[in-house]
This record gives C-alpha cells, sequence and structure tokens, in this order.
C-alpha cells in the first residue's frame, strides 16, 4: 500500500481530535473529546471507520416496512387494476398517496438527522450525506419517498467499501433510474442523461470523454430498469442494445457493469475521488501531492474506501493550520454541531429539518444533479442573519441543554468558565479580542455557581453567534 505522510503521534493533541470529530462527524460532545485526545492518531481514526453499516436497513423509519410507500400506484394496486377505476376515484387516490409520501419524506429527513446527533457511528451519517450529494438525487423529481430512502441506505450499506460497488448499485437504484431517466432507456432509443452524468459527475469530471463515450455508455446501459410496482432493479434483456460498442478505447458487446469497470481502470477515476473526498472532508483547497496520495491508496486497494479515508484522515495536510477550522458549516452541520455540543440527546428532529429547509438544504432534494455547493455559498447577508435567528431558536427550545452538563465538576470562577466554554463551542484558542469580549459578558452576570436556565442562555447566545462558531 502506499506510503502517505501522516501526523506524528507526539503531535496529536486535542485540537486535533476535535478537528478529526468536526470532519469525520458533526462535532464531538464533550466526553467524547476527551476519549479522543487520549488516543494516538491510528486509534482514533479507526474509531470512527468501525461501524456495522449492515444493521441499518433494520433501523429504518416504521412506514419504510409497514404501509404501502414501497407500492407506485396508491393502495398496493396492480397498473390493471388502478386503470379500471373511474378517474375521480384514481385522482384522489394519488392526492393520498402524495401527501402520504410528503408526511413519509419528512419523517424521513427526522430520523436521519436524529441519528446524526446521536449516533456512535458518526462517520457513517457524514458519508451517507456525502454520497448523497455526490450522487444527487431528489425526492422533487422521483416523487416517492420510498425509493429515496432506500437510496438512503444503500449508502450506508456500500458507503464504505467498495467504490466500484456503490457505482454499480447506484446504477441500478430505483430512484436514481427515474431521476436520470435510464428507466425507460431502450435499444431503440437510448437516453444520455445517465451515461453522461456517471462519467462527468460520478466518476471522471468534464472533460475526461468524449460524446461517443457517453452516446455508447447509453447504449450498454439500456435495459437497466426497475420493477414499476416493487421499486427493484429489474434487468429488461429485450430493452439491452446487444451490439458491439466502442467505450474509451476497447470495443465489445459491453453493458452497464463492463462500462463501470473500464471507467474506474481510467488514473482520472482515483484522481477524480480523491479531491471530491478530500474537498468535502477537508478543504476546497486541493494539494496535488494530497491527490496523488490518495489516488495510489485507491488503485492499489482496488478502490477501498475505507483504506481512502484512512489516509485521508491521518494525512498530515488533514490536519494542517489551512485546513483546521476553515470550512463554512453547511446547514446539516450547523444544526447537528450546535444539537451536540448542547448535549441534546433527544432533540426533535423535524425542528431541526425546519432549520435547516430555512437555511438551503432539504434532505433527499438537493437542487440539481450537481448537489449542494457549499462553501462560501452558504454565507450570504439574509442567510448569516437566519443562521443566528435558528440557533438561538434551538438554544431557547425547551429541553435543549442540562445546566449541569457544562460544569460536571462543579461551577468555576468566570475566568475558567470562559476557557471551558470556548473549549466547548470552538476547540480552538480564540484571539484576545474574542476573549476580551465573552470576559465583558461574564462581568455582567453573577458568578456561574449562581446561573439559572437564563444566564446560561445568554452565554450560549453569545457563543453561537460568534463567526468563529459559523466554522469547523
Amino acid at each position: 500500500m502506499a506510503r502517505i505522510p501522516t501526523l506524528p503521534k507526539r503531535k496529536w493533541s486535542r485540537i486535533h481530535a476535535a478537528h478529526l470529530a468536526a470532519r469525520a462527524g458533526f462535532g464531538p460532545t464533550p466526553s467524547q473529546l476527551t476519549r479522543l485526545e487520549t488516543m494516538t492518531p491510528e486509534e482514533a481514526v479507526a474509531y470512527f471507520l468501525t461501524y456495522p453499516a449492515e444493521t441499518t436497513r433494520n433501523q429504518a423509519p416504521d412506514w419504510f416496512y409497514h404501509d404501502q410507500a414501497s407500492h407506485r400506484l396508491p393502495n398496493g394496486l396492480d397498473r390493471a387494476t388502478f386503470r379500471k377505476l373511474p378517474e375521480e376515484e384514481r385522482r384522489m387516490m394519488r392526492q393520498k398517496q402524495q401527501r402520504e409520501d410528503r408526511k413519509n419524506l419528512r419523517s424521513a429527513q427526522a430520523w436521519w438527522l436524529e441519528r446524526m446527533v446521536n449516533s456512535d457511528h458518526p462517520l457513517e451519517e457524514k458519508l451517507t450525506l456525502f454520497w448523497h450529494g455526490h450522487f444527487a438525487t431528489s425526492s422533487q423529481k422521483v416523487r416517492a419517498a420510498y425509493p429515496m430512502l432506500s437510496q438512503n441506505l444503500t449508502f450506508r450499506e456500500q458507503g464504505i467499501g467498495s467504490f466500484a460497488m456503490l457505482v454499480e448499485a447506484v446504477s441500478k437504484d430505483p430512484a436514481m433510474l427515474l431521476f436520470l431517466d435510464n428507466a425507460r432507456s431502450n435499444r431503440r432509443k437510448p437516453n444520455e442523461n445517465y451515461a453522461r452524468e456517471l462519467m462527468e459527475l460520478f466518476t471522471l469530471g468534464e472533460g475526461h470523454y468524449t460524446e461517443d463515450d457517453i452516446r455508447n455508455a447509453a447504449r450498454a446501459l439500456t435495459g437497466w430498469s426497475m420493477n414499476a410496482t416493487k421499486w427493484e432493479f429489474q434487468l429488461r434483456p429485450f430493452l439491452h442494445d446487444k451490439g458491439t460498442k466502442r467505450f474509451m478505447g476497447e470495443s465489445g458487446r459491453f453493458d452497464g457493469s463492463d462500462i463501470i469497470s473500464i471507467i474506474l481502470k481510467r488514473p482520472r477515476a482515483s484522481e477524480f475521488l480523491a479531491e471530491r473526498l478530500w474537498r468535502f472532508f477537508a478543504s476546497e483547497t486541493v494539494p496535488r501531492g494530497v491527490v496523488s496520495d490518495l489516488s495510489k491508496v485507491l488503485q492499489q486497494s482496488d478502490f477501498d474506501l475505507k483504506q481512502a479515508l484512512r489516509a485521508l484522515f491521518l494525512h498530515e495536510d488533514f490536519y494542517h493550520e489551512n485546513v483546521i477550522r476553515t470550512q463554512i458549516k453547511g446547514p446539516v452541520q450547523l444544526v447537528t454541531h450546535l444539537c451536540r455540543t448542547l448535549n441534546s440527546r433527544t432533540p426533535p428532529g423535524q425542528r431541526m429539518a425546519q432549520a435547516c429547509n430555512q437555511l438551503g438544504q432539504i434532505l433527499f432534494a438537493p437542487p440539481s444533479v450537481k448537489g449542494w455547493d457549499g462553501g462560501a455559498a452558504w454565507i450570504t447577508a439574509s442567510t448569516l442573519a437566519m443562521r443566528y435567528q435558528i440557533a438561538e431558536r434551538l438554544v431557547k427550545m425547551r429541553g435543549s441543554f442540562q445546566t449541569d452538563h457544562f460544569f460536571p465538576d462543579g461551577a468555576p470562577d468566570r475566568k475558567e468558565a470562559r476557557i471551558q466554554l470556548f473549549d466547548r463551542f470552538y476547540h480552538h484558542p480564540l484571539g484576545k479580542k474574542e476573549q476580551a469580549h465573552m470576559d465583558q459578558v461574564l462581568a455582567g452576570l453573577p458568578p456561574p455557581d449562581e446561573w439559572q436556565r437564563a444566564q446560561y442562555i445568554t452565554v450560549l447566545l453569545h457563543l453561537v453567534q460568534q463567526p468563529q462558531f459559523q466554522l469547523t
């Protein structure tokens, strides 16, 4: 396996542990940070990489198993029976189904956000969020809750395994088959939408394929369709183009699996994935040396995602001062990090979902096939004001925090209180200006041992409404 420059054990610190927890998850709880600080870098990274993804499908919301959401037709009717019903009855049944789907999608959003806050395996949730943006599929076109959540579960089950297997699973995923129109692609009229995005957005990047490659990949993907009532992949051989295709310099009677295999043999595929992983988990600035290091790991491990993530999280550049606390929190990261920092073990998922929606990140409905732009695009004058308002609502919400969680060893003096609070919210030393501001706030309050909920809220609002809290 390729050797990468790693952070020396002697340099591992509380700041580095907090950084890893923020990027491999949604920020550390106080107890988690204390535990990570005592580990070696290898142990801390292993802590995040180890989780039983195969159990997640048994933990979805109840409706996923018990209602008729798995059927595209209302009430689970077969197509022939549904067509025989009067038009008015069909219309009412469709409207009822649409209402149920909207309700179930809200339920899925809440379920996922609660997992982000409470899960003992935060990287599972963070990776699922990454793949959701990478293989972006929206409920606004799919128009059904069941396949959207089923795709989410696929990201969990395969998101840390083989990238080749994940790409094939996504290519056969009913939500994706509908979203990019491959479900109806056939040998007489191949649809090129998925073939194009497979290369441009998912595996290679723009400029690394030709229009002929798109046309022949589309031909190879014909017949990859779905069962319209069970939301399952279905191969339809009579729709498949069995003729010879020429794709990226190779010729043969290729199908979709062959196309994926040929794509991943190209050096650009590992470079592209390395860049995408680095931009999401580390920084928008991607050093060429890092891309080379991670690309080699991917190539030598046959695109093993766990090996690539291990190399990324151990890489010394991941802990560079230009990476730590330089990433703007997306709405999901902002809301979940705040709930984890407050140690809110029972966050209201629906309230968190509403907050994320207001800030422009609607789970299960990314704005386009490119996903969310992220980075500086999250912050505008209006969204920054909304971020402060939403943080205030979450802090003031009943049951959002317990006062005895903030100073478990007893209330300290004002200076020590400031140090502990800064450590809890920012995990990083702040400048003299920020410290002076907080000292002024604390000077106007009673000593910490006399604080009631109102005083805690005053202090928390100052902390979450500082510009530093927008960064991770």
